[in-house]
C-alpha cells in the first residue's frame, strides 16, 4: 500500500496489451484504479479493442514483526470480464527482501493448481463464466467475484540490491491467457518473470524485465501526493503581530479594521461587561476553521483592553451559523506572547458555546456588508480537467476548460450570488457523436454538444441561506445551477455537534439547457426533478469523510452511491466515488451498466504567487477528473452550494481535528 493520499499514474505492456491507469490511495486500507487495457498488434497502432475496469485493493491486516500482511484485490471489479480476477495475497519483509505469496481466482487463476476453496459457499462453485473462457461481452459484476471450479497459487519474492534506487523481482504467476488463446490462437509465455527495477526519485519508477524467454515487459510509474502540490503555499500568508502586552483601553472597533487589512473579516465587535470581548467571523473554505478563529483572537487581544479575559469568536459563513468558540486570553498570551504555552493548553480551557434556539429566516443586512471585500465581487479561476480511461467504444477522452467565477453582492445577508463563465479550451468528444447511440432525452451523453461551445455560461444563479440551529442549515438555489441544467431546488442539512456523522437531503426541479443557444443560455422542453437523501461520516482512523446517498437521480432512475474523500492541509482534496441506478446505461464492455464511477482531484492555485495577482481569487483551484464521459445512468445536479463543504469550517469535527492550527 502506498501512503494515504497518494495519487498514482501508471502505464506498463506485456505483449498483446497495453495499460494505462490512474488510482490512488484513498485511505491507508483502500486503493482505487481506473484503467483501461488495449489489445494492440504494435505500440505504434491503433488498439484491437479495449478492456477498461476499476480495479480494488482493500488491506485486512497490516504487517507486524511477526505477522504478514494481508490484502484482498479485484482486477476489473466492474468492467470488461477479459482482464477480470480476484486475489488474496500474504507480505512479509525480512531483511533486504519482500516475499508475497497468495492464492487468485478469474485471471489470475487460470492454471487451476487447485480447487476453488469457496465453491462450497453459495454460488461461488460452478464454472466463472460459459462464454468464451470467461471472456463474455457482458460486464464483470459482483456476482462474479471469487467464482468457478479452480484457483491458482502465485508467489515472489523482491531483492533491494545495496544501490537504494535498484531493486530486483522474481515472479510466479497462474495466469494461463485461456481468453487469448480462444480469441486469438495466442502463443502464451511461460509462468515465471523476473524484472529490474529503477526508482530515481520518491515521484517515479521504471521498471524492465521478461515473462519467459520470449516477451519482454515495461512500466513506468509517476506518483506523489497532492500536500506537496507546489502552488498550495502563501509565503506572504504570515499571522497577524500579537501584542505581548495589554493596551489601556478597548478599541471594538480596531479589532475589525485591523483584520480587515490582513484579509479578514470581524464584525458586531465589542465588550460584553468588563471581562468578555466577542465578535462574528466570516470564514472562508480554504483554511482550516481553528487557523482562522485564532487569527480573529489574536486581533481581539491586541485590543481587547486591560480586564478582558474571555474571547468569544462566533463563526459565520454566508449567513449561516456555527457554535461559537470562548477562550481563554491569557492562553493566547501564553501561548504567543510568552512561548509558555500549546493549543493543547488553550483547547483545554477553551469552551463550545451552542445556540440551540430555533431562528426562523429574517430579512435584514448584517454589518459585514459594510467591509470593502464585499462591496466588489469576488472571483477566482477554475482549471477543469476531466478524462476517461473508461471507454470500451473509444481510446482515452479528454475535456478541458477554463471557469471563471463570481460571487457577486449580497444585498442581504440571506442572499449568495453565483456567476460563472465557462471557455472550452480543447477536446476529442466530436468523435462520440459517431460511436454511441443518441438518447432520445439525454442527461450528459449530449456532452460533445456542450464541448463544442467556445463559450458558455457556466452558472448564473441565487441562493438563499439560513441557520435554523447551529446544528441545522438551509440553502435554497434559482437559475442556471450548473452547465447543462437550470431551474430551482434547494437542501437541507442536519451537522450535530460532537458526533462525527451528518445527515442531509436535496431536492431539484430542473430543465435541461439547450447546447444549441446562445451561450446555452436556451432551455429545452426536457425537464426533471431528482430527491437524494446524502449521510456523511467522518472517519477519523482515516483522515476520510465517506458519503452515502439514496434516491433519485436525473434520469428518473433511482439507486444508491458511495464515496470517499480526503482533505488535506494544504486545501487540495481527492475524491473517489460509484453510484448504481435501476435503470441500465451503454457500458463500456459493449453491453450494459447500472454503475457510474469516478475519481475527482482538485489543487489550490489561490495560495500561490499566482493567485496573489488581482485577477485569480485565493480560492483558484485546478480541476482533475477521471471516469466515463456522456453517461446518463446514476446521474446527479452539481450542486452549486453545497451545504456539507461550505459549512466545513464551522463544523466542530473539523475543529477538533485541525485545532493545533490555531496558533498558526
Amino acid at each position: 500500500m502506498d501512503p494515504a493520499g497518494t495519487l498514482r499514474f501508471t502505464t506498463a505492456t506485456l505483449d498483446p496489451y497495453l495499460h494505462r491507469a490512474v488510482g490512488f490511495q484513498i485511505a491507508s486500507p483502500v486503493f482505487i484504479s481506473l484503467r483501461q487495457t488495449s489489445e494492440v498488434s504494435s505500440l505504434t497502432d491503433e488498439p484491437d479493442a479495449l478492456y477498461p475496469g476499476i480495479d480494488l485493493k482493500f488491506r485486512l491486516l497490516k504487517e507486524t514483526r511477526s505477522r504478514p500482511e494481508i490484502a484482498v484485490g479485484m482486477q476489473s471489479a466492474f468492467g470488461h470480464k477479459r482482464m477480470a480476477g480476484e486475489y488474496i495475497a500474504a507480505s512479509k519483509r525480512w531483511r533486504n527482501f519482500d516475499f508475497t505469496a497468495g492464492m487468485g481466482w478469474g485471471r489470475f487463476g487460470s492454471a487451476g493448481h487447485f480447487d476453488n476453496p469457496l465453491k462450497g459457499l453459495g454460488h461461488f462453485g460452478g464454472a466463472r463464466d460459459n462464454e468464451n473462457n470467461g471472456d463474455g461481452d457482458s460486464p464483470n459484476t459482483p456476482d462474479d467475484w471469487f467464482t468457478g471450479n479452480d484457483a491458482g497459487f502465485f508467489a515472489g519474492v523482491e531483492y533491494q540490491t545495496p544501490w537504494q534506487d535498484i531493486s530486483l523481482k522474481l515472479d510466479y504467476g497462474a495466469d494461463r491467457y485461456e481468453a487469448e488463446r480462444a480469441a486469438f490462437n495466442y502463443d502464451r509465455p511461460a509462468p515465471w518473470s523476473a524484472a529490474a527495477v529503477l526508482s530515481p526519485t520518491d515521484w517515479m519508477s521504471l521498471s524492465v524485465g521478461v515473462q519467459g524467454t520470449d516477451k519482454v515487459m515495461a512500466r513506468l510509474s509517476l506518483q506523489g501526493s497532492p500536500e506537496g502540490w507546489p502552488f498550495s503555499k502563501n509565503p506572504k500568508d504570515a499571522p497577524p503581530h500579537f501584542r505581548a502586552y495589554r493596551t489601556a483601553m478597548a478599541q471594538p472597533a480596531a479589532m475589525e479594521v485591523a483584520a480587515q487589512k490582513s484579509n479578514m473579516v470581524l464584525y458586531d465587535a465589542g465588550l460584553d461587561g468588563r471581562e468578555t470581548a466577542q465578535t462574528k467571523l466570516q470564514m472562508h473554505n480554504r483554511t482550516s476553521g481553528p487557523q482562522q478563529i485564532g487569527r480573529a483572537a489574536r486581533h481581539m487581544s491586541n485590543e481587547a483592553g486591560p480586564l478582558a479575559e474571555e474571547l468569544i469568536v462566533a463563526p459565520r459563513r454566508f449567513g449561516l451559523k456555527g457554535p461559537s468558540v470562548k477562550l481563554l486570553r491569557r492562553d493566547f498570551e501564553q501561548a504567543l506572547g510568552r512561548n509558555a504555552g500549546s493549543p493543547q493548553e488553550i483547547w483545554h480551557n477553551a469552551q463550545i458555546v451552542r445556540d440551540k434556539t430555533w431562528r426562523w429566516p429574517v430579512f435584514s443586512p448584517e454589518a459585514y456588508e459594510d467591509h470593502a471585500q464585499y462591496k466588489t465581487p469576488r472571483g477566482r479561476l477554475i482549471l477543469d480537467n476531466r478524462a476517461s480511461l473508461s471507454e470500451q467504444d473509444s481510446t482515452a477522452l479528454y475535456r478541458s476548460a477554463l471557469i471563471a467565477e463570481f460571487e457577486g453582492l449580497r444585498p442581504h445577508r440571506f442572499l449568495h450570488n453565483g456567476f460563472g463563465l465557462r471557455l472550452n479550451l480543447a477536446d476529442n468528444l466530436d468523435r462520440l457523436a459517431d460511436i454511441r447511440p443518441q438518447a432520445l432525452t439525454p442527461i450528459r451523453s449530449d456532452i460533445d454538444k456542450f464541448a463544442k461551445r467556445g463559450i458558455a455560461v457556466e452558472r448564473a444563479f441565487t441562493t438563499m441561506t439560513h441557520s435554523f440551529r447551529d446544528d441545522m442549515h438551509l440553502a435554497l438555489s434559482l437559475g442556471y445551477l450548473e452547465e447543462m441544467f437550470a431551474g430551482f431546488g434547494g437542501e437541507f442539512l442536519y451537522r450535530p455537534i460532537g458526533p462525527r456523522f451528518a445527515i442531509g437531503a436535496e431536492s431539484w426541479a430542473v430543465a435541461k439547457r439547450d447546447p444549441d443557444s446562445a451561450l446555452n443560455l436556451g432551455l429545452e422542453s426536457y425537464s426533471t426533478a431528482s430527491a437524494l437523501v446524502n449521510i456523511y461520516y467522518d472517519a477519523p482512523h482515516w483522515d476520510t469523510t465517506l458519503k452515502a446517498s439514496f434516491g433519485r437521480y436525473l434520469g428518473q432512475d433511482t439507486g444508491a452511491g458511495l464515496e470517499m474523500s480526503k482533505r488535506f492541509d494544504n486545501g487540495a482534496t481527492l475524491s473517489a466515488f460509484v453510484r448504481v441506478s435501476d435503470q441500465s446505461d451503454f457500458d463500456a464492455t459493449g453491453g450494459e451498466t447500472h454503475a457510474h464511477h469516478g475519481i475527482r482531484l482538485s489543487l489550490p492555485l489561490g495560495g500561490s504567487a499566482i493567485g496573489r495577482l488581482p485577477f485569480v481569487g485565493r480560492d483558484s483551484e485546478a480541476r482533475f477528473s477521471f471516469g466515463p464521459m456522456g453517461r446518463d445512468t446514476a446521474q446527479r445536479l452539481d450542486n452549486p452550494f453545497p451545504l456539507y463543504e461550505e459549512t466545513r469550517p464551522l463544523a466542530y469535527s473539523e475543529m477538533v481535528k485541525e485545532w493545533t492550527s490555531i496558533v498558526e
